[in-house]
């Protein structure tokens, strides 16, 4: 496995010190990220024409992160807004969504109306759906994504690698949360051998804590991916007569 690129060794060094061109309104925005995971999409988006990708993208808070004097940063994002871990049900009643999750996202979009040359909405596209029925464009080829979803399983990340996978550049970053928990960090591990054939590993970056919740740090545990995809060739096998 290669060594962390210089510029996500950099990016990542910063973030760790809560570095980065968030001022302190992005850094206090409501969600369920800390101020060191926003500095970190804050850096990784920094370059000319990034595209984001980010998969759960709760109130928003980590997509405006990206975006804040980015300007040329251009991100997709997918919420159902179906599943909130503050809730104490968790899960919407069938037939409806957390209305509340979805008016603060458009809130903390609507605090930067008269700045756009800071967080520009024209930049920020949201599909409402389940990631796993989301029709994507493939040729878009997000070069960034973060994948932030909640509850996990095997199956959850199997269904990244045949939804998502295939609109990601061919070097790519990806973040997954939930990997301060050493089961869910041990299924993603198995979901790349499962899915060898379709990418290469260039490098594994983790930030874990103690705590699934630790909002100093990074939140629940990230691990920062520089993935590279292989080209999968269709054989053709000859039919005797």
């Amino acid at each position: 496995m290669n060594k962390l690129s210089p510029f996500v060794k950099v990016s990542l060094e910063m973030a760790d010190k809560e570095r980065s061109k968030l001022t302190g309104i992005e850094k206090d925005l409501h969600g369920l990220s800390s101020i060191r995971l926003k500095c970190l999409l804050n850096n990784l988006c920094s370059k000319v024409n990034t595209e984001y990708l980010e998969v759960g993208v709760y109130k928003g808070s980590t997509a405006i992160a990206a975006m804040f004097d980015n300007p040329k940063t251009k991100v997709t994002g997918i919420e159902h807004f179906l599943y909130d871990d503050r809730e104490a049900s968790k899960w919407a009643p069938e037939g409806f969504i957390w209305d509340n999750m979805k008016s603060q996202l458009q809130a903390n979009f609507d605090r930067y109306r008269s700045h756009p040359e800071r967080v520009n909405a024209q930049n920020f596209k949201l599909f409402e759906s389940d990631f796993a029925e989301t029709d994507l464009n493939v040729k878009d080829k997000y070069t960034i994504c973060f994948f932030d979803i909640a509850p996990v399983s095997a199956e959850i990340y199997d269904k990244f690698f045949e939804k998502i996978l295939p609109t990601l550049a061919k070097e790519c970053i990806v973040i997954f949360s939930q990997q301060s928990n050493t089961l869910q960090a041990q299924m993603l591990n198995d979901a790349f051998i499962r899915h060898d054939e379709k990418v290469e590993i260039e490098y594994k970056e983790y930030r874990v804590s103690n705590s699934m919740s630790d909002s100093k740090k990074y939140y629940s545990g990230i691990v920062v991916c520089g993935l590279k995809k292989k080209v999968v060739r269709n054989v053709t096998k000859k039919v005797s007569n």
